[in-house]
C-alpha cells in the first residue's frame, strides 16, 4: 500500500463498490492507506505522496501517539 502525508482531513467514499466511507485525519508523519484513497487525496490536494519508509520507521510511525491504523 502506498504512503502519504495528509495536510488536511480527507473523506473517501468507496461506493458503489462497497458501502463504506473513511475519514483520514492529518498527521505530520506518513500514513499508509489503499491506493485509491491516496490517489484521490493527492488529486484533491489533501495529501502528498511519501516514500515508503523502512520496516523500522514503519514500526515507529505506528507506535507514535495517534499512530497510523491501516485498513485491512
Amino acid at each position: 500500500m502506498p504512503w502519504a502525508i495528509f495536510h488536511r482531513q480527507f473523506n473517501f467514499d468507496f461506493r458503489p463498490a462497497r458501502a463504506v466511507c473513511i475519514t483520514v485525519k492529518p498527521k505530520p508523519v506518513p500514513q499508509q492507506f489503499p491506493g485509491p484513497i491516496i490517489d484521490a487525496a493527492v488529486k484533491a490536494g489533501a495529501a502528498e505522496r511519501a516514500k515508503s519508509p523502512t520496516a523500522q520507521q514503519k514500526r515507529a510511525f505506528q507506535r507514535a501517539p495517534g499512530g497510523n491504523t491501516p485498513i485491512t
